[in-house]
Order: structure tokens, then sequence, then C-alpha cells
């Protein structure tokens, strides 16, 4: 798991050949609408979206198999919370189809990331992570850009 501001966003081109296109993709779309957008196919792609953040109560860690997760606060920022996928107990697994689990509320504590607006998070496949979670300032609306990196 990484956080860090956009501004250091060059430090990290080497970790994966893809990284450097999902941020100069960033840099030149900023505005673009909510939705899926694909860079290069399958294996590079944003989700932009606008909504609310949620009490962390409700929501459920998650990771992926496939892809690797840059998430970017845009707007409003929101809480993450991360704990490595070992030792979690799978609720609902992997579908055939599908790229995400989601697993139980553990008994330990979570690492409470905050990422602020123009801040991002790297979640890599052994990272559950429970994104769009109330900031500290409490319930907010969010602005934030997905991009899936095939690992």
């Amino acid at each position: 798991m990484i956080q860090d501001s956009l501004a250091s966003s060059g430090r990290y081109a080497a970790l994966h050949p893809l990284f450097p296109a999902a941020f100069a993709w960033l840099a030149a779309n900023r505005g673009i609408a909510d939705g899926r957008h694909p860079i290069q196919g399958d294996d590079l792609f944003a989700i932009v979206e606008t909504g609310p953040t949620f009490d962390p109560a409700v929501r459920r860690f998650e990771s992926h198999r496939t892809y690797i997760d840059i998430q970017v606060n845009l707007a409003g920022g929101e809480v993450m919370e991360w704990l490595p996928v070992a030792g979690l107990t799978v609720e609902d697994g992997f579908q055939p189809d599908g790229d995400i689990a989601f697993y139980r509320t553990p008994a330990i504590a979570p690492t409470r990331l905050h990422v602020k607006p123009d801040e991002f998070a790297v979640f890599w496949q052994s990272d559950a992570h429970k994104p769009v979670c109330h900031p500290p300032t409490g319930p907010t609306s969010c602005r934030k850009v997905v991009f899936k990196v095939r690992g």
C-alpha cells in the first residue's frame, strides 16, 4: 500500500510500466464525466465516480486478484482503511467473471488513510481496502478516479 500526493506520483513510475500512463491520463482528463474510461484496453482503465462517503461500519474490505488499484481523490476527501489480506476471512469470494472478493469485518483495527484531494493510494493484490469512508470532518461528497492496472 502506498499513499502520497499527486505531485509526487512520478517517483512511483518504476513500480509498474502502466503507472505513468495512468497519471498522464489524469493530468489530461481531470474534468471528465463519471463512468468507465478505457486507456489501454483491459490492461488500464479509469473509473470516475462522484458520490457520498459512508460510515465505515456499512462498508466491507475488498481485494482484487487481477488488478492493482490506484485510487485518486479529486474532491471532498475520504478515509480508506487498509489491512493485509493474509489473515482475513473471505465473506464473498472471487466469482469466475469478477475481480473482487469481500472480507468479514476483522477483530483487529485497520490502518486508516485520510486521503485528501490531490492525493492517491495504491492497493496491490495483497492489500485489503475499504474506500469511500467518512473523513475526520464527517460525511461529505467525494469525487475520485480509480485506475485499474493489470498486475
